[in-house]
């Protein structure tokens, strides 16, 4: 169901003709991505497959959005590879939180709420895109309330990514300007993803195989309910007060990533040590 949600920001531009001229076209990039990756979902892909398309629209939802003549040729190069190589990164990240999609539900949810709150009254277009993610993830809530009754899918945290992808390519290119808060929603993934990958690591996993070992699926597994999405909406919480209470005296962007950096990993030991069991903390559970 995932693969959708760019298509929604299409269709509203179509009914408000003007809203959107620059960004249209990476929202149909987006599409076009999730739709291919979506083949994933129903038959499967390889992981080099996964890797190269990954690459592949990273870099062109970068083309699309920061105009060439802004750069001469050998940063335009290397902007296109980092690009290419931060969408396998983030694409792999959400990824690995698709294993209760109401955790990524949440994810969506508090990425609408900071583009509504944060986002400058100059730049409607991200003020509509949160609204949009809001309602997105409501509806999709409302019916994955549930589990397992509807799924967004690999191609789902693809289009999730290629859209974080997004803000930070408008962000490079500095005419539209989506809020730094939003550093902060990929902070806890960013940090459990590493922190579990180092557990496989020690006890010789399979990387490519699936794992049940991330903040949210043990939480999940030993209380039930909805209480595996409380890290993450804790966690945002937590640096949006601290950061409106502690002047870094430097830049905003660097201010809310030295704060995530801080706080997240000692909020996410914490949440292991009281609420994963001690097998789990820094172990599979062997």
């Amino acid at each position: 169901f995932g693969f959708l949600l760019p298509f929604i920001p299409i269709v509203f531009y179509s009914l408000n003709i003007g809203i959107w001229k620059e960004s249209i076209l990476s929202f149909w990039v987006i599409f076009i991505a999730g739709l291919i990756y979506a083949i994933d979902d129903f038959i499967g892909l390889r992981p080099s497959t996964r890797i190269s398309i990954a690459f592949f629209f990273g870099a062109m939802l970068f083309w699309t959005t920061v105009p060439a003549y802004d750069f001469i040729s050998l940063e335009l190069f290397l902007l296109f590879i980092l690009f290419g190589f931060i969408s396998i990164v983030l694409t792999n990240v959400i990824n690995f939180y698709d294993g209760a999609d109401l955790n990524l539900a949440s994810v969506v949810f508090l990425t609408g709420l900071i583009l509504v709150i944060f986002s400058d009254a100059n730049f409607l277009i991200f003020k509509n895109i949160g609204w949009i993610l809001i309602a997105f993830s409501f509806g999709f809530g409302l019916i994955n309330r549930v589990p397992l009754s509807l799924y967004l899918g690999d191609s789902g945290c693809f289009v999730i990514a290629l859209i974080f992808l997004y803000f930070l390519s408008n962000y490079i290119h500095g005419i539209d300007h989506p809020p730094e808060e939003l550093i902060i929603i990929l902070a806890l993934p960013c940090f459990d993803v590493f922190y579990v990958m180092l557990i496989r690591l020690k006890n010789k996993h399979n990387m490519l195989s699936r794992n049940y070992l991330h903040l949210y699926q043990r939480i999940r597994i030993r209380f039930g309910g909805f209480v595996h999405t409380f890290p993450q909406i804790i966690n945002v919480l937590a640096i949006l007060i601290i950061s409106n209470y502690i002047d870094l005296n430097m830049d905003k962007i660097w201010e809310i990533l030295v704060l995530s950096i801080s706080f997240t990993p000692i909020f996410y030991i914490l949440c292991r040590f009281f609420f994963v069991e001690k097998n789990y903390f820094f172990d599979d559970g062997k």
